[in-house]
């Protein structure tokens, strides 16, 4: 082996284990964020709606799993495997993983590196979407939510001079129904949950 070739293995050996390290510690203040949001944020607790576990992972070494309790609305995190995680995104290195995790388009690219074979999902994959969702939360990269504002020029009222290609016809509330429309009453009679609530007679199902 010449000189050439031990420098690069040593390059590339080093810059393997700064992606490892630095990897390590963005799945460490993921995890942790999500431990303290969970905490405070309502938006955050009114996702975790079920427990489970995921784990993200790449194949030279970081792991970290997420422990979420819907009955408690609140996260749990460890470095290492889960015993049996629910949902894991498995990475072909730790660079990778950076990239990806980083990366605005997180999801496209995961799902396009899946089809390729470099980034195994296990689970059901729309898990991926919804811990995007609560990634955000901690690591604010990517599109941004809805406004909070409303829209200009919003139709809130009816404007009797707006400009449209049909008309609005504006009927006066009533109590019941017009005594005229036999279709209407034919129909109402086929609801049983307008005939229970009126106190009628109904037939057995």
């Amino acid at each position: 082996m010449d000189r050439t070739d031990q420098l690069y293995r040593q390059r590339r050996w080093s810059s393997r284990q700064a992606s490892a390290a630095a990897l390590r510690v963005l799945l460490w203040w993921l995890g942790h964020g999500l431990v303290l949001v969970s905490r405070f944020s309502a938006p955050v607790r009114s996702q975790i709606t079920r427990s489970l576990t995921v784990e993200i992972s790449s194949d030279d070494g970081p792991y970290r799993h997420f422990v979420f309790d819907g009955l408690q609305r609140s996260v749990s995190t460890s470095a290492g495997r889960a015993a049996a995680p629910d949902f894991a995104v498995r990475f072909s290195d730790s660079g990778q993983a950076l990239r990806y995790l980083t990366s605005p388009d997180v999801i496209d690219r995961v799902m396009g590196s899946r089809i390729h074979g470099t980034v195994r999902v296990e689970g059901n994959h729309l898990l991926l979407m919804w811990f995007r969702g609560l990634m955000r939360h901690v690591l604010p990269i990517g599109e941004a939510g809805p406004p909070r504002q409303a829209l200009p020029g919003a139709y809130v009222a009816h404007d009797p001079a707006a400009n449209g290609v049909e008309t609005l016809t504006i009927e006066p509330a009533v109590h019941q129904l017009d005594p005229r429309w036999s279709a209407a009453w034919n129909a109402r009679a086929k609801l049983w949950i307008v005939r229970g609530a009126n106190g009628e007679p109904m037939q057995e199902p």
